[in-house]
């Protein structure tokens, strides 16, 4: 599992964390699929006592309880328990907002006798070619293209993906088989699949053999302990990176079919992730998401059957072998028998193989299908049969919504359980959801939903806790919103475990509107490991940590919570924030004040670099919490410019900045003319402007920076306010 360590002291710890998004109650109103405005939409599966979907039931059939109270079922849709017939044509041809569609009518003939249309069903596969390994991808082909060629029903629109350390869309939604075809048979291929995958299976089985020569006594012990710990590194940062990637990817899939109206399923093939308990924010960000607009996610472990083994070189019998051909040497050479600090060879032969025992890296994936009313299809090597089993369940759903008894955005989490009037059948469907107005993002560890609750109710602070918020245009729409809290490292408790010191931190974000509802809430672990110096450090340094989240144009209220586990001591802290409406015409960010940057590394990627908010070149802007500055210090004046629409391609800016003191212009930067297009239509061109604060007197400062096009003439401006001191 990855560890974060902590770099001291310029920039004591900044992790930054995903992203959450929050769109305007204008938009969301007309999204009567998206939990907390208007319904609450539940997918839910019956089954009878040999697992079979039973399709019959009604409305009268079922009953919704909110936190133990009823509530009034407002509408019912029942799954479709007609099989897939090729010569069925599909029923118009209506366009969706908000995800690309090419639907053509590739199935020809006419309807079945007695077919209702009962609207689109939004079919999403995704291949994570960062895990299925080269010798698993050639069965993901066959029972993708068998699917397709036998599932497919006239009323299915299908969208194919592939993830590998990025997303990339292999075929938009679309009914048009031939096209389908194509890009089953492309997508686990490629240069970029079969390094994620090879990369991860060399530097497994290179893992997996160092260790057997570890605890022999034998004389290339040394030099494998060194290969093993390279290669076991390897496989933290592999699994670390590719685990955000997943998360990340599949966040994308669900959040593009927000607009979409109709059933809509994920399914997954993968062979699993490993992921710290710490960043399970990841797993139940994608679990609200999904949730939020009714998306079932399908897993198929692309690996098959999984069986145990006994450790090599011994028999699985129980009886004690010499090598052979068939029974590899694992004793490094020496005497099986031999005793050695209290170990014979075959315990110190199973103690290794334990040591190389893979994590439960399919596990997290199975909770995403428990979670949104889907199922996990593992343990077999019919990939085929599994996903005739997926389409069959993702068929024979109900969809029911209703309207919340309950209507206030408290944050709070409501378990949801529907009954059955039949005891002899059984229902899954999804357990709860959060009462936010956009999405939450909590792990499931108790004493980080615990904390969440706490902050709900008004939890106090036993210590300082410093806040530092910002805003950037994300097009047209939106803003992000990045947050940064500094706490004393001097209240932080350690424990120490051989020449490591260790910590555990619980933080908690939320965000509430004008009308005072939680329109979103995160909230993780940090775990700590410290050298003996880097603790020593704690004492005097501040700890930051940031997290983004995105915003609609209006007031918000954004709380953070910071709690140290071992000790309990916890802090909040609140501020304010007015995000003004975004127009046609050119924009500002917010003003950073800065006094220190952080060095990206030569390999940043490049496309990371240009969505990087706080970054310039190769740096990127510590933010403050406190706007206090020296007279010897020199002061980083930081913002972003974004040209209008109509002419970002070719831009024409003027941008001013000056410090007033009361009221008094006291010293103008030189005038900056913008004239290059911004890497991205959304990411603003950065400025970055170095002043020594020599030239100033003591006292309180507004810096002021105009935005001017010169086209339109159109005038933007923003301030900033600061303290110099002597």
């Amino acid at each position: 599992m990855p560890k974060f360590n902590i770099t001291i002291p310029v920039s004591f710890l900044l992790i930054l964390l995903s992203t959450t998004v929050v769109r305007s109650a204008r938009q969301t109103q007309n999204e009567p699929i998206r939990i907390g405005i208007n319904l609450v939409t539940l997918d839910v599966a019956v089954t009878d006592k040999r697992r079979r979907p039973v399709h019959n039931l009604t409305a009268r059939d079922f009953t919704v309880l909110e936190d133990g109270a009823p509530q009034k079922i407002e509408s019912f849709t029942p799954g479709s328990s007609v099989p897939a017939r090729a010569d069925q044509k599909p029923r118009g041809d209506r366009e969706q907002t908000g995800a690309k569609s090419d639907r053509q009518p590739a199935m020809q003939g006419t309807s079945g006798p007695g077919r209702q249309f009962a609207g689109y069903r939004f079919i999403s596969i995704a291949v994570d070619n960062t895990s299925v390994e080269a010798a698993n991808r050639d069965s993901v082909e066959r029972a993708m293209t068998r699917y397709l060629r036998e599932q497919l029903q006239p009323d299915d629109l299908v969208a194919i993906y592939s993830i590998t350390n990025s997303l990339a869309l292999v075929q938009s939604f679309t009914n048009d088989r031939e096209k389908l075809l194509r890009a089953a048979s492309n997508v686990a291929r490629g240069q970029l699949a079969t390094d994620a995958a090879t990369m991860r299976e060399e530097a497994a089985k290179e893992v997996e053999r160092a260790a057997r020569s570890i605890g022999t006594g034998s004389p290339v012990e040394m030099a494998d302990r060194a290969s093993n710990a390279v290669f076991e590194s390897y496989n933290d940062v592999s699994d670390y990176f590719q685990a955000q990637s997943l998360f990340r990817s599949l966040r994308a899939i669900i959040d593009v079919q927000r607009n979409l109206t109709g059933t809509k399923s994920l399914i997954l093939f993968s062979q699993g992730a490993t992921l710290q308990a710490s960043s399970g924010y990841a797993v139940e960000g994608v679990i609200s998401a999904a949730n939020g607009i009714g998306v079932s996610i399908y897993v198929i472990d692309a690996g098959g059957l999984s069986v145990g083994e006994a450790p090599r070189g011994i028999d699985p019998r129980g009886n004690l072998g010499l090598p052979t051909k068939q029974r590899p040497d694992i004793y490094g050479g020496e005497d099986p028998t031999r005793v050695r600090d209290g170990e014979n060879g075959l315990e110190r032969a199973l103690k290794r193989t334990l040591a190389t025992a893979q994590p439960d890296r399919v596990g997290v994936l199975a909770r995403l299908s428990d979670q949104t009313g889907g199922i996990a299809v593992t343990n077999n090597n019919d990939l085929s049969a599994g996903l005739e089993m997926i389409d069959t369940d993702a068929r024979a759903h109900y969809t029911i919504a209703y309207v919340p008894t309950n209507h206030d955005f408290d944050g709070r989490f409501r378990q949801v359980t529907v009954k059955l009037t039949s005891p002899d059948l059984s229902v899954r469907t999804r357990r709860g959801y959060y009462a936010v107005k956009s999405e939450a993002a909590i792990t499931e560890e108790a004493p980080v939903r615990k904390l969440a609750s706490d902050v709900l109710a008004g939890a106090e602070s036993a210590f300082a806790l410093e806040m530092a918020v910002s805003y950037f245009p994300r097009g047209h729409s939106a803003y992000l919103v990045p947050v940064t809290i500094k706490a004393p490292g001097a209240v932080i408790s350690t424990q120490r475990k051989g020449d490591r010191y260790y910590s555990e931190l619980d933080f908690v974000m939320t965000v509430k509107d004008a009308s005072g509802a939680v329109v979103s809430s995160f909230g993780r672990a940090y775990p700590l490991e410290l050298s003996e110096e880097q603790t020593k450090e704690l004492g005097v340094t501040a700890l930051p940590i940031r997290h983004n989240v995105r915003l609609a144009p209006g007031t918000y209220i954004i709380t953070t919570a910071l709690r140290d586990r071992a000790s309990g001591r916890t802090s909040v802290a609140r501020r304010g924030l007015a995000l003004p409406a975004l127009t046609d015409g050119p924009h500002l960010s917010s003003i950073l004040l800065a006094q220190q940057t952080e060095q990206l590394a030569a390999d940043y990627p490049a496309t990371q670099l240009a969505r990087d908010v706080l970054a310039f070149g190769q740096n990127r802007i510590v933010m403050l919490t406190d706007n206090r500055f020296t007279t010897a210090q020199t002061l980083l004046l930081f913002f972003r410019v974004y040209p209008p629409a109509a002419s970002a391609a070719h831009p024409s800016l003027i941008v001013a900045a000056g410090f007033f003191k009361d009221g008094k212009l006291a010293h103008r930067t030189p005038t900056v003319r913008v004239t290059q297009s911004s890497a991205t239509s959304d990411s603003g061109f950065p400025i970055a402007t170095p002043f020594k604060l020599t030239e100033l007197e003591p006292g309180e400062y507004t810096v002021r920076v105009e935005l001017v096009d010169e086209v339109t003439k159109q005038r933007e401006t923003r301030e900033a306010r600061f303290t110099l001191i002597k």
